[in-house]
């Protein structure tokens, strides 16, 4: 509907006001006062000072002025043009969520807040609005190449022969000679000084291998060539000049600076060095798994800093490779390097990030508690895709083994992606915070939980334990906040909306009002997304990207619509962009999966409007939900607790009227608080049981809340369908024990079927990763034994042969509680 004459003048007005407020307003020091600042506008007549030049009257204007304001001159055709000029400075800056904060619990001595900040994001494919670069004659692709051979040559020192004489690795060779020889063999011997030559040669090779040789005329030139790369395969390469002037002030610190990114692709370490490389700031030496080391290749990335490292390290076994490895890292960063490496290990084949493995950070850590290092800079890194450069990891998911890493897969899918387009590409750095203090925070927490189980009569950690476990809530408090704050790209929204809400179709308006509501609720909670615009258009685009052999176009008689094709292959690979909102949804879906599973039997008698469910019912049932999917992901950091996210939730779903708001409740709240401090901080010799009050929530049962229970528990339901398969798969054994291998084909196949026949609800719930995780579940839940011989893996059920496990039995009857179909 048009708008009267009246409305758009109004709206014309407010439009040029607002563009220019922004554009004459900026200062060195930011917006204060909540974004806003008092402006000065002094309009054009003849009788104004400014106008006719006249400096006397100028400076009368001013001088009672405070110093905050600015004046400028205007005239009607600027508020004529305000709706046809292109707003570039209302385009690019915006209040944004300040994404990445550090943990205020953890990390205390770092101010943190979640204040929305103005945010002017920058897209570094525009070489003319990164550097000095003037546009010339010559073209951009002179430009560019100029602009890189500008850039700041960095110092890297080559720390071969210092690991070589590190007593650390000396000791380790000594040890792997006496090994390889005999336990009394000594120094001066014949046969252990041959055998301390052969492990000194080995130590060289590991090295060799290892070390990275970085050259700053290659990073200059492949620098160029990537970038140049990425202009053709995408849209924009986005980052925030106020993460980058953060990364800046960490790097010239003086001390090393630890990436840790989020790992989705094999672009990820090319897109953080060009970033730092194009910003003149000192790109890291990277971890690289030994299966990139292929012709050409491997001697071309060395070049660019990569260290290569075995994919899985027995630090028992192999100690002379573990020594070499921790003497590398340590001594780089000794000397000056920076580190970049990735938590979870390998890419993420489902798109959510992985349970993380701390290997590499304890040798960070041990250097820091060496005094090898004063203290490091942490900063963990998200990059964001439309579209990811490998495709899909469809095949890997259904079971086929993973291909192989070669020179000539590696130039066609080079080819390929020439031929492709890969929309927007954002690069995030997280609020840069000291190694020491989360350490510190992090270890002062498994202490104290030592010291309780000694007061509670249980056997308390020992010292290796206690460190262990302190790192590896390092590595998940790291993985859980970087995740948490990864911004949201358009395809990862309209795949979720799609798979959660419009399965079996919907129109572009519908499709457009969802994804508008599913913003606010990401501005709501500080999250912040990777795309803007009208939310059709972002649908448009998404699907541009996705294209016809994910998502189709149908004409019906209600209209044209959109709709997934709903193929098992296709499925997989739009849950990989869709999972990429678990972070913000598993927690709801969580709880809606336990509320659905407490009031089931009532989701057939419409006439009940309301149910009543136990807050301890629902805890335990959530606390064995996190148990069972605790491979799967990080559900809660370290310094949290599950009863605080459980009411987190609650509060929410009062918002959204699914649990009634109840007074009583609140009281509840209140005395359940105040009882717990007072026992806390009670002195007496003797302590009195605490006993806790079961709350009762009041669950609305009408349509509208029903179905957002629905929506809500569809989240995280692939994942626990999967582990129903898995655990009624053990039922059907006729033996104790089966190989892995064969038996994950068993499920497998076994999931296709019952997909044909209706068992199953979700094709994506067919995962090889969630396969493999359930197994390591069922051994946590003494289901089962997994054990090794030979690198295979067997299965071991802990019942007599032809007689059901009754623990696997108890599982499986649990899950299906959770994953029976309603109505």
């Amino acid at each position: 509907m048009d708008l009267p004459k009246s409305d758009e003048m109004v709206e014309a007005l407010a439009t040029g006001f607002q563009n220019l407020y922004n554009k004459y307003t900026r200062s060195e020091n930011g917006p204060q006062d909540g974004g806003r600042r008092d402006v000065y506008i002094v309009p054009v007549n003849n009788n104004t000072a400014v106008a006719t030049g006249d400096a006397q009257s100028q400076f009368l204007l001013q001088r009672y002025r405070p110093k905050a304001r600015r004046s400028f001159v205007f005239d009607a055709k600027h508020l004529c043009q305000a709706k046809t000029l292109k707003w570039h400075m209302m385009r690019q800056s915006r209040l944004r969520a300040s994404m990445g904060q550090c943990c205020p619990v953890c990390i205390p001595n770092t101010p943190c807040g979640t204040a929305k900040v103005v945010s002017n994001l920058k897209n570094l494919l525009d070489i003319y609005n990164i550097g000095n670069i003037q546009k010339s004659m010559f073209g951009c692709f002179v430009d560019d190449l100029k602009f890189f051979y500008q850039l700041k040559s960095q110092e890297y020192k080559y720390i071969y022969d210092e690991v070589l004489e590190d007593e650390v690795v000396e000791k380790a060779i000594a040890a792997a000679a006496r090994n390889a020889c005999s336990e009394d063999a000594v120094v001066g011997d014949s046969r252990f000084d041959e055998e301390m030559k052969t492990q000194q040669a080995n130590t060289r090779r590991i090295l060799t291998v290892i070390s990275a040789n970085v050259k700053n005329w290659v990073y200059k030139v492949i620098g160029w060539f990537t970038y140049r790369m990425i202009s053709l395969l995408a849209t924009s390469l986005v980052v925030q000049p106020t993460q980058i002037d953060r990364v800046r002030e960490a790097e010239q610190s003086g001390l090393p600076v630890i990436y840790l990114p989020l790992h989705k692709s094999h672009m990820d370490y090319i897109l953080l060095g060009l970033v730092l490389t194009v910003n003149n700031i000192k790109p890291p030496l990277v971890a690289a798994g030994e299966n990139l080391r292929v012709f050409f290749i491997s001697k071309l990335l060395s070049f660019l800093g990569a260290f290569y490292i075995k994919r899985h390290i027995d630090t028992k076994r192999d100690q002379l490779y573990w020594s070499v490895l921790s003497s590398y890292i340590k001594n780089s960063m000794k000397n000056g390097h920076h580190i970049e490496f990735f938590l979870e290990g390998a890419r993420t084949r489902s798109g959510k990030c992985c349970v993380p493995k701390a290997g590499l950070l304890s040798i960070i850590v041990d250097a820091y508690r060496e005094k090898v290092i004063e203290d490091a800079w942490i900063i963990p890194v998200s990059m964001s895709y439309d579209r990811i450069l490998e495709g899909n990891f469809v095949r890997e998911q259904l079971g086929q083994p993973k291909k192989k890493e070669t020179f000539f897969a590696a130039i066609s899918t080079f080819i390929k992606a020439i031929c492709s387009h890969y929309g927007i590409m954002r690069v995030d750095f997280n609020k840069p915070y000291r190694l020491r203090d989360l350490y510190e925070s992090i270890d002062k927490l498994t202490k104290l939980e030592n010291e309780s189980l000694n007061k509670n009569g249980m056997e308390m950690m020992s010292a290796t334990i206690c460190y262990k476990t302190t790192v590896d809530r390092m590595a998940k408090h790291i993985v859980y906040d970087c995740w948490k704050s990864t911004p949201i790209m358009s395809t990862h929204a309209v795949c979720f909306l799609l798979l959660n809400k419009h399965r079996n179709g919907t129109t572009l308006e519908q499709l457009a009002k969802d994804l508008s509501l599913m913003r606010d609720k990401l501005s709501q909670a500080d999250r912040d997304v990777g795309f803007s615009g009208r939310s059709i258009e972002v649908i448009k685009h998404a699907l541009d990207l996705l294209g016809p052999k994910l998502v189709v176009y149908e004409n019906t008689d209600s209209g044209r619509i959109v709709k997934p094709i709903l193929d098992v292959p296709v499925l997989i690979e739009l849950s990989y962009y869709g999972n990429n909102l678990i972070s913000h949804f598993m927690h709801q879906s969580l709880v809606a999966l336990t509320i659905c599973k407490l009031i089931r039997w009532d989701f057939l008698d419409k006439a009940i409007t309301e149910m009543i469910i136990s807050r301890n019912d629902l805890v335990g049932d959530v606390t064995f939900l996190t148990n069972l999917l605790q491979f799967d992901f990080v559900f809660i950091k370290p310094c949290d607790t599950l009863d605080n996210i459980v009411d987190t939730v609650i509060r929410h779903f009062e918002e959204e009227e699914i649990i009634l708001m109840d007074m009583i409740l609140e009281e509840e709240r209140r005395s359940q608080h105040i009882a717990k401090m007072l026992d806390s901080d009670s002195d007496d010799d003797y302590q009195r049981p605490y006993v806790e009050i079961d709350v009762k929530y009041r669950v609305n049962t009408n349509v509208n809340s029903l179905n957002k229970l629905k929506f809500y528990r569809s989240v995280m339901m692939p994942y626990l369908e999967c582990m129903a398969e898995s655990a009624g798969s053990f039922l059907a054994l006729s033996n104790n024990s089966v190989i892995e291998r064969e038996h994950v084909q068993t499920i497998l196949n076994q999931m296709h079927e019952n997909l044909k026949e209706g068992i199953l609800s979700y094709g994506e719930s067919i995962s090889l990763d969630t396969i493999k995780h359930s197994f390591l579940a069922f051994e946590k839940f003494d289901c089962l034994k997994i054990t090794t011989k030979d690198n295979i893996k067997t299965l071991q059920m802990n019942n007599q042969p032809n007689e059901l496990n009754p623990c696997m039995q108890a599982m499986s009857d649990y899950i299906e509680e959770f994953v029976k179909q309603l109505n």
